[in-house]
């Protein structure tokens, strides 16, 4: 895992659209939005990497005590592999490293099989989104 270069935007962005019918687990909306190079150079980015390529990414953005999860992509090579739990977890951590209270996903295309991920989890409906506490030890 590490912080994402500003300039690998649009290969991220790239990623998320041969991952788009793989293995997205939508966050907020649809991964390849036209605004998501945009999207991408604001929110706080990290990169997974698995036998030196890119595996993976999440954005996230906070507001207020919720650390926002934008997207969470994972490469159609590198399915199954833990690679989207492995994001989470970094993207929990870094919310519990900031002192936020929880994290949250939006329902907005949330298809069945990210709802699932989600809620194995821990992750709760609320308010339109998919929620989980951050527990501060």
């Amino acid at each position: 895992m590490r912080t994402a270069a500003p300039q690998e935007a649009p290969r991220l962005a790239r990623l998320a659209e041969t991952a788009l019918v793989a293995d997205v687990v939508p966050g907020r909306g649809e991964a390849a939005s036209p605004s998501l190079e945009g999207e991408l150079r604001s929110d706080e980015v990290f990169v997974a990497e698995c036998e030196g390529r890119l595996a993976g990414y999440l954005a996230v953005a906070e507001q207020g005590d919720v650390l926002v999860l934008d997207q969470l992509v994972v490469a159609p090579a590198d399915r199954g592999r833990g690679v989207g739990n492995a994001l989470l977890d970094w993207a929990e951590g870094y919310g519990i490293s900031r002192s936020l209270r929880r994290v949250r996903v939006s329902l907005d295309g949330a298809d069945h099989r990210a709802r699932e991920f989600y809620a194995r989890r821990g992750y709760t409906e609320r308010d339109g989104a998919l929620e989980r506490e951050l527990v501060h030890v």
